[in-house]
């Protein structure tokens, strides 16, 4: 655009000084313009948007449901299947593309990659799902069966299958259809083996009681507008003696709710993210947990130095330790450039720069969470569905 300006001048007959700005603004932003070119556009299929018919049409629905102020009656709880659907159906693209295929934080030491840290997270919980090891099973239906809850677009579920080297059948509950169509297909390109998937609520699955050997949750059930009567339910299809391990999104002890800032910090980290984190704290998950009637081995927030994590859950948005161009200031900056122009040129449906807006509000609200101390999540609970009597008492795990 300075170079254009420019001409127009010395087309005008200006005198070439008076130029002279434009074009040296227009040299020197040449090689960022080409370098951000050259980063985003392979991504620009990306953003097609097939499985939603008008973008903007559903930001603005989701926010009239979902958008809390800080004056407003909470009424989301109303609508929490049909916002929960809406917000993966707007965010997807841009997740996939900023994130990767595991939508969930993962602790990281000091010289792990952001990737290496997501499998080794992943492998983590599967090795704590108490899945005997080697396997004696020779049918699919002897095979352990697994359940994925929330399982997204299959990033976890392909790394549990291989760690497990396919030798359980793991199903993936989802209320997005999308999630699962795009989960199905990355399986079949990567030769995933026995893995499956239900397009249903969690809060009501649709099979028998004592259905699954291990369950495992990677942050999903942040959507939860009600933990007790979730885990109630995967309580009930977990097969008695079996192991469920859990990523929760807690308030940790830094959280004052008498902070109005603190509070105002909860409420755009749930605004932005389609969750219900507000007054979950973790003496109110642990009890929530008990009273579904699991009896819970370990409990920790794997975030923390204690935990043996070197990088805080939110610096994955700080330009020092992210490791993702894209979550920077600048990455989601240069991202909201190119969904406006190509928004502009309708390369883009309308609506896709609103979408990277509310993204871009998502990621302050997590690094002011992270540097206030007030939330992890990753509170990582181990539990058990006993085969007779009371749960115990947690004790302490490291990651």
């Amino acid at each position: 655009m300075a170079a254009v300006l420019a001409q127009d001048l010395l087309n005008q007959g200006l005198n070439i000084a008076r130029a002279q700005p434009y074009l040296a603004a227009a040299t020197a932003l040449l090689p960022i313009a080409i370098w951000v070119l050259v980063k985003v556009s392979p991504y620009l299929p990306a953003f097609s948007y097939r499985h939603v018919s008008d973008v903007k049409k559903t930001m603005k629905d989701f926010e009239g449901d979902y958008v809390q102020s800080p004056d407003s009656a909470d009424h989301r709880r109303d609508y929490y299947t049909k916002t929960t659907e809406t917000f993966y159906n707007l965010i997807t693209d841009f997740y996939e593309y900023g994130w990767g295929q595991s939508f969930h934080f993962a602790p990281r030491y000091k010289d792990e990659s952001f990737e290496a840290s997501i499998t080794r997270y992943e492998h983590y919980v599967a090795a704590n799902l108490n899945i005997p090891t080697p396997y004696n099973a020779v049918a699919d239906n002897a095979l352990p069966r697994v359940l994925d809850v929330g399982c997204g677009i299959g990033g976890p579920m392909r790394a549990v299958a291989k760690f497990f080297k396919y030798q359980v059948r793991i199903t993936g509950v989802n209320i997005t259809k999308e999630h699962i169509a795009r989960a199905t297909k990355f399986n079949a390109q990567q030769g995933i083996e026995n893995c499956d998937f239900i397009c249903a609520d969690f809060n009501h699955i649709p099979v028998p009681d004592n259905t699954f050997d291990a369950i495992y949750d990677f942050e999903a059930t942040l959507h939860s507008t009600d933990l007790l009567t979730t885990f109630k339910e995967l309580f009930r299809v977990l097969k008695p003696g079996g192991r469920i391990v859990t990523a929760q999104y807690c308030l940790v002890n830094n959280y004052d709710a008498n902070n109005a800032r603190h509070v105002d910090i909860i409420r755009r980290v749930d605004n932005t993210n389609g969750c219900y984190t507000a007054g979950r704290t973790v003496d109110q998950t642990t009890a929530n947990l008990k009273k579904a009637g699991f009896k819970i081995l370990s409990a920790q927030d794997v975030f923390t130095k204690e935990a043996k994590s070197d990088v805080k859950f939110s610096q994955v948005f700080e330009s020092t330790n992210s490791q993702r161009f894209t979550g920077t200031k600048f990455g989601l900056w240069a991202t909201y450039i190119f969904c406006f122009v190509g928004e502009t040129l309708r390369l883009l449906p309308r609506g896709t720069t609103q979408v990277q807006s509310m993204l871009m509000g998502a990621a302050e609200s997590f690094k002011e969470a992270g540097r206030e101390n007030i939330l992890t999540p990753g509170y990582l609970f181990v539990m058990e569905k006993p085969k007779t009597g009371r749960s115990a008492s947690p004790r302490s795990s490291r990651v």
